[in-house]
């Protein structure tokens, strides 16, 4: 009759040796594809709040163009509406003053996107995630923000046209008069919304710690010159003296 014996522990033991080195190789390989994915997304990061400090650079280029127009497109426009209410019913366009620039007629400066391409980008690659939680908190809210001004800036340059009839002469009747008022006020109410709206991009921008330098804001000036065709017309708050 065959009697089994047990196992020694010797064997048990080189068991466990085994089987100690497969987990430790096994956390080993987890760890460092941990670490090397820790290092991508690190990089990702990087990168990506590079490019988001070129957008909010452009941001302040234009959120700074907005509140240097603010005054003398206020003036503009409420000069063209005591004009319109004076008028007689033949309308001649007067000398027109926007912001230092002189033309006959009815002068329109539209407006450039606002860039929010770049935080789209990296928000639909997943990258918004890894940033740190005061960014990931704040940064999307800007960028909603942004994109709120852009809308209202297309409403403007929608509604603007409706006073290019003043251009030339026409007949101005009383319906016509309260057409082209009601415009000019709405206008009005953008153009200081705008500017409000602009100064809290700023404090946003700020506020998120990616408020450029006099330098960066200098370069991108150069690569978008003002709306204005009058150069050095608007001053720039930002990189005034």
């Amino acid at each position: 009759m065959d009697i089994h014996k047990p196992k020694s522990w010797h064997g048990v033991r080189e068991f466990l040796k085994e089987y100690l080195i497969i987990v430790i190789g096994v956390l080993t390989a987890l760890g460092a594809e941990q670490v090397a994915e820790n290092l991508h997304w690190r990089e990702k990061v990087h990168e990506a709040k590079t490019s988001v400090h070129q957008e909010l650079t452009m941001a302040t280029v234009l959120a700074d163009e907005r509140i240097a127009r603010r005054d003398c497109s206020d003036a503009y426009l409420a000069d063209l509406a005591a004009a319109i209410t004076a008028s007689p019913p033949a309308w001649r366009p007067p000398t027109s003053n926007y912001c230092g620039l002189k033309e006959a007629g009815y002068v329109t400066v539209g407006n450039r996107p606002w860039p929010t391409e770049v935080w789209r980008s990296i928000e639909a690659e997943g990258v918004v995630s890894h940033f740190d939680n005061r960014y990931r908190a704040s940064a999307p809210l800007l960028f909603h923000f942004i994109d709120g001004i852009q809308t209202m800036s297309r409403q403007e340059d929608s509604i603007a046209p409706e006073l290019e009839p003043l251009a030339g002469p026409l007949v101005m009747t009383p319906d016509s008069k309260i057409h082209f008022l009601t415009t000019i006020a709405k206008l009005r109410w953008m153009n200081r919304m705008l500017a409000f709206f602009g100064g809290q991009v700023k404090g946003g921008i700020a506020n998120l710690g990616e408020t450029p330098s006099a330098a960066e804001l200098k370069a991108m000036q150069a690569q978008v010159p003002s709306l204005l065709r009058a150069p050095g017309v608007i001053q720039n708050p930002s990189t005034a003296p």
